[in-house]
Parts: C-alpha cells; sequence; structure tokens
C-alpha cells in the first residue's frame, strides 16, 4: 500500500516538475531582454496592452512601414504614380537578402514595388525606392526620422529605408504603433496593400512572411521583421464586429512564439475595445505637390492680399493617448487649428518624453496637400518618373477626372495595386460656364465646423476672396456624413490661382469642379 502511494506521489511530483519547467519557460520568453508590446483601441486610442513600451527596440523590416508611408504621400501628391518605373542602381541591387534579385539598371513598375516590399520585404526594391524619391537612401533617411518626429515618433532614428543591422536605427513599440495608425488614418485606400497574402512578379511568387493573414480573424495586415538583433517583429491590425485593435510585438525569439503572443494580446484586447469611433487622427502637412512653373500673373485684387512672413505651418492635431468615454455615441469633439506639439500614443500631454537619441538634421516639410480625408483621395495619375510640368489651367482641366482609384483589379484573395493608364489626356473644359469651380478647405463632422473654417480663412485672406461664396455641402463618407467647406462660383484659372495664394498663407486647399 505504501509502495503504491509512494508511486503515485513521485508521479505527481513529476508531474508537478514538467508544469512548473513549461511555466519557466513561458516566462523565460517574456523575459527576453529584446521583448516590446504595446496595444491600442484604434477607435477609442485607449492603452490596452504595454510592456516596455518605451524601451528601445531594433526595428529591423518594421521600417518599411515608413518608406512605404512616405511612398504614398509621393502617389497623393501626384509625384508618383503605380506605372512610374523604380530603377535598380548598383548600391540597390548589392545589399543583402532578403530581395528579389533584380540586377542594376533593371526596373520595376512602382505598383509591384510595394507589393514587393509588403510580401516579400525586399531590401532591394526599399532601396531602389529612397533613392527614386531622394536621390539617396542617406537623404531618404533623415526624411525618414523628419516624418517620424511629425508623426510624434519620439524615440524613433532611421539610417537606412530597409531595417538591416545599424546600432543607431531605433524605435519602441509605441512608436510602430503610432505609425502603424497613421498608415491606416492618412491613407486607408493605400493601407489596404497591407492584406495582399502574395505577389507575383518575374515569374516567381512570393507569400506574404505575416502568416497571421488569413488564420487569424480580422486581421488586415500589417508588416513583420526580423533580423538578429531585434528577434521576431509583428505589428498588427484587425478590425472585428465594430471594434479595430493595432498591435505590436517585438523581440520574440521565434515566429511562432511572437505570433502566440500576438493572438493572445489580441484576443484579450478586442474583447475590451470600443465599437464607438472617438479618436482624432493626427493631421499633418503633406508632400510638397508637383511644381507649377507656368504661372500665370494673379489678378490685381488677389495680388493685394498681404503676404505674411514664412512662419513653421500649424499643424491640425488632436493628440493621441488615453481616450476619455464620450458622453454619447454623437459627441463628436471640435477641431481647432493651433500650434501644439505632437503627443505620443498613451501618454497625456504632461508625461515627460523619453530621451531621443541623437539624430541628423533636417527641415519639415512644407504644407501642400489639403489634410481632410476627402481631399487625400483626390489622386491625379500622372506619367513616367518625377513630375510632369503643369500650369494652373492644367491642374483646373484635370478636375473632371473625379477621384480615379489607385487600387484596382480582381481580387483574388488578396488586394492588388494596378498599373496606372498608359495615356492619359486631361479632358477639355471650353465649354465650362463661369462660376463652375470651387476652392474646399475642408470636411467637416458638423456644418456649424465647416461655416467656422470658412469664417476663418475669408479673415485671413483678406480680399482675396472677395468674389467666392460661403457654402457648406453634406457628403456620405461611409457610415458618416462630412460637411464640405468651400469657397464657390469662381472660374477655373481664378479658383487655381486662388488656392495656390491660400496654400502661401498656410492655408490647406484644393480646387473642385462643381457637378
Amino acid at each position: 500500500m505504501y509502495a503504491a502511494a509512494g508511486w503515485r506521489g513521485g508521479l505527481a511530483g513529476a508531474a508537478g516538475l514538467i508544469f512548473c519547467l513549461a511555466a519557466i519557460g513561458a516566462t523565460d520568453a517574456r523575459a527576453d531582454s529584446r521583448h516590446a508590446a504595446f496595444v491600442v483601441d484604434a477607435n477609442s486610442g485607449r492603452v490596452l496592452h504595454a510592456a516596455n513600451a518605451d524601451a528601445q527596440r531594433f526595428p529591423a523590416s518594421l521600417t518599411k512601414m515608413m518608406t512605404l508611408y512616405l511612398v504614398f504621400e509621393q502617389i497623393e501628391a501626384g509625384r508618383l504614380d503605380a506605372a512610374t518605373p523604380i530603377r535598380i542602381s548598383a548600391q540597390a541591387a548589392g545589399v543583402p537578402p532578403s530581395k528579389l534579385d533584380l540586377d542594376p539598371g533593371d526596373t520595376i513598375p512602382l505598383g509591384a514595388a510595394i507589393r514587393a516590399l509588403v510580401t516579400k520585404s525586399a531590401n532591394d526594391v526599399a532601396v531602389a525606392l529612397a533613392e527614386h524619391i531622394s536621390g539617396n537612401e542617406a537623404a531618404f533617411a533623415r526624411l525618414m526620422t523628419a516624418k517620424a518626429r511629425q508623426l510624434g515618433m519620439r524615440a524613433t532614428v532611421f539610417r537606412n529605408a530597409h531595417g538591416l543591422p545599424d546600432p543607431e536605427q531605433v524605435t519602441t513599440a509605441r512608436d510602430i504603433a503610432t505609425l502603424s495608425l497613421a498608415l491606416y488614418d492618412h491613407f486607408p485606400q493605400h493601407a489596404r496593400i497591407f492584406a495582399t497574402r502574395q505577389f507575383s512578379y518575374a515569374g516567381a511568387t512570393y507569400r506574404n512572411h505575416n502568416t497571421m493573414l488569413g488564420s487569424f480573424e480580422g486581421m488586415e495586415g500589417i508588416k513583420t521583421g526580423y533580423t538578429r538583433a531585434s528577434g521576431f517583429n509583428l505589428s498588427s491590425s484587425v478590425r472585428r464586429d465594430g471594434r479595430h485593435v493595432v498591435a505590436v510585438v517585438m523581440g520574440g525569439r521565434t515566429a511562432a512564439a511572437r505570433n502566440a503572443e500576438m493572438r493572445t494580446l489580441l484576443n484579450r484586447s478586442l474583447a475590451r475595445a470600443s465599437t464607438s469611433k472617438s479618436r482624432r487622427p493626427v493631421l499633418i502637412a503633406r508632400a510638397e505637390p508637383k511644381p507649377t512653373p507656368a504661372v500665370r500673373p494673379m489678378p490685381r485684387q488677389a495680388a493685394a492680399a498681404p503676404q505674411a512672413a514664412p512662419q513653421p505651418a500649424p499643424r491640425l492635431v488632436e493628440p493621441i493617448r488615453a481616450a476619455v468615454a464620450p458622453a454619447s455615441a454623437s459627441y463628436e469633439p471640435p477641431i481647432r487649428m493651433a500650434r501644439v506639439r505632437t503627443v505620443p500614443l498613451g501618454q497625456s500631454t504632461a508625461a515627460t518624453a523619453p530621451p531621443v537619441p541623437s539624430q541628423p538634421r533636417y527641415q519639415p516639410a512644407s504644407v501642400a496637400q489639403p489634410a481632410t480625408e476627402e481631399a487625400r483621395q483626390f489622386v491625379v495619375p500622372d506619367q513616367g518618373r518625377g513630375a510632369r510640368p503643369s500650369t494652373l489651367d492644367a491642374q483646373a482641366r484635370r478636375l473632371d477626372v473625379g477621384h480615379p482609384a489607385v487600387y484596382a483589379g480582381q481580387q483574388t484573395g488578396s488586394t492588388t495595386l494596378a498599373a496606372a493608364p498608359q495615356t492619359y489626356t486631361p479632358p477639355s473644359y471650353a465649354g465650362a460656364v463661369s462660376g463652375d469651380f470651387a476652392v474646399q478647405v475642408g470636411a467637416f463632422p458638423s456644418a456649424a465646423e465647416a461655416q467656422a473654417r470658412l469664417r476663418e480663412v475669408r479673415q485671413s485672406a483678406g480680399s482675396l476672396l472677395a468674389a467666392a461664396t460661403d457654402t457648406t455641402e453634406p457628403v456620405a463618407q461611409g457610415s458618416r456624413t462630412l460637411y464640405r467647406a468651400r469657397f464657390s462660383g469662381l472660374e477655373a484659372g481664378p479658383a487655381a490661382q486662388t488656392c495656390t495664394a491660400l496654400r502661401r498663407q498656410r492655408v490647406e486647399c484644393f480646387v473642385t469642379r462643381l457637378r
């Protein structure tokens, strides 16, 4: 009897030892010095989980998220389109894998280049894109760091466009979440590309490194990354049942361990996430639009408008931090134009910023593209590389194009980026009736806010808008209604000239033709 009891006791002790070892292994996985995690409710801005969220880590290929952010800016500024050929230099061809193994002198269309970054995480393509936009990778990295500061990524420094090891290229889990939100906030039509599961090019097919696509309900992206120094990184965006959660896990020992932690965090966070949208995205200055060298003289009345001395552009900012639940579902916080500093995700304005690593000096980008949700979707196709010369009248003629889709093509379980048309002929407006054009300065959640913005711009513009009429117009945007703030009743040329003059006064605007 005693022997049987001793046998059962020994078995129980062995089982207990196995359980303890497993628990120690799980704890040890999270005790990895590279580990960091951060989860935010994208609807409310509430931080749902944070572990070493502000500790500096190596981003690895999460770097390409910022590379793509700047590419999307160039598309919306009219400098690039899906058919733009991207040349592979000797420097680009010489970077280590992962890459497409293109030869020096080869070209790849921008649409394919974007998909190569999203799926294959191609380092050679990342360098080629950096060189195409900034001339060389070092200049592009300075632009990346500058954009990080504008977005509120205080602890991030970029030294290259791909994420291969560099001791000075660092970020945090919180900063990567901030960048993830910015991609979906500022480029919703482009961000769909992060859901691409596979990509075919030159006879080869590449699967997305994010194996959670298609295996976790609601997963829509966004990027993986790995180096020996960084461990296995993953940023994820998940939408389910009206909830939207962005999560970042860094420093995983294996891809499987990283994915397991990500699933746990997402399942816990989705159960606590809000279905009500109360967070306000950070709106920042856009990339400089294509130059318009042939500009006709402005009318005498408009030329008399006061020209303010160059000042840093005010940014329309709603700090992203832990949100307080609104009093009612219909509550819409007001939007105000102010000079404020950007607050990192999950921190209040009184929080002390983490120390920022040394970085190259940079000049902030000037205000160009309008930052409203509606205006960001206004894309005009362009041909070839760089900027095609145009005039203000040509800009007005392009307005009949409407809002051509950047993303198109057949859906085969993945989002594809279609090539732009091979030819583009602006429609003629010779028969247009006088007063068919308007200058739009924003789209707002309420008519009162749109009217307030019109009054604010008119007061600052002096006599520049004397011939225009203030109008607000409701427009459906998904499940909500926005109100366009427009100065209407203008002819095509004067409307384009007026918008140019407003931009000189740091007023974001674009010209549209009234239907």
